[in-house]
């Protein structure tokens, strides 16, 4: 009897350690993440935001580059998340072409998931409703005062490559008629890579160079068609275009410039 009380006792204290694990060492927190773009300008920001708080932006125009990285309110993601959730666009994945023809405004691109499933939503922001561009209002003016990131060294992005641009691909890098396709044992090597092909779109953070030397190995080391900073990765999940994001602008040194002749004084005559 004492013995069934000390392993009932025992499981109760592994219940509660488990309970006050901080939730990043036991699970990835629920996110969402998207690319808004303008149609009359063509530029965009990425912005993501974690059930959890945590939320990056990142900015780029042609004259600047900012990243932006740290915490907001929970309750704030927690209002959008139900606007998600409750988003008639997101949730029956209808949107028609012809809507955006004569459009002007600004588009909006978004992953989330929905019951437990990764969804992919293209349309006009304005299509989505007033609750959800409020909630999301009020998410980016939030985001939008966070520091700036100056950490993370770069990120990575994959893109589902389909339709004739995967016909170009497998004409380009196909070696002896085949395109070589890569394991997922073999991408669990490059954790940031792998992480990037299982949720497409999202930027996944290279922290550092040591990350950075195992990626650019990992493409030597298969062959991978392309480029260190764009290449694509033909998996068992489909094929990816991959590319390394800059957190900030790098400044090009110019040529450096001579100094002016000194000028030449005449003496007045006596």
């Amino acid at each position: 009897m004492k013995r069934i009380l000390l392993i009932a006792a025992l499981a109760a204290v592994a219940a509660t350690l488990t309970a006050y694990r901080p939730y990043s060492q036991t699970a990835r927190a629920k996110a969402a993440w998207m690319t808004v773009s303008a149609i009359k300008t063509g530029q965009e920001y990425y912005l993501e935001v974690a059930q959890d708080g945590a939320a990056v932006m990142r900015e780029e125009t042609s004259k600047s580059l900012i990243t932006r990285r740290g915490e907001i309110k929970p309750q704030l993601i927690k209002d959008f998340f139900r606007e998600i959730e409750n988003s008639e666009i997101i949730n029956s994945q209808n949107v028609r072409a012809s809507k955006m023809v004569f459009y002007r405004g600004d588009i909006l691109k978004i992953s989330a998931y929905i019951s437990g499933e990764l969804t992919l939503t293209e349309a006009p922001l304005n299509k989505f409703g007033e609750a959800f561009s409020y909630a999301f209002g009020e998410v980016k003016k939030a985001v939008s005062s966070l520091p700036q990131e100056r950490t993370v060294l770069s990120f990575l992005r994959a893109e589902p490559v389909e339709g004739e641009a995967l016909d170009s691909f497998r004409t380009k890098a196909a070696v002896d008629g085949e395109v070589k396709i890569i394991e997922t044992r073999d991408l669990k090597e490059i954790k940031p890579l792998l992480a990037a092909i299982q949720e497409p779109h999202r930027l996944i953070p290279i922290e550092d160079e040591k990350t950075v030397k195992e990626l650019q190995n990992f493409i030597s080391k298969h062959k991978i068609y392309g480029l260190r900073t764009l290449f694509y990765v033909p998996s068992t999940r489909g094929t990816f275009r991959c590319r390394m994001l800059d957190t900030t602008r790098k400044e090009v040194p110019g040529p450096e410039k001579k100094p002016a002749p000194a000028r030449k004084t005449r003496r007045k005559s006596k």
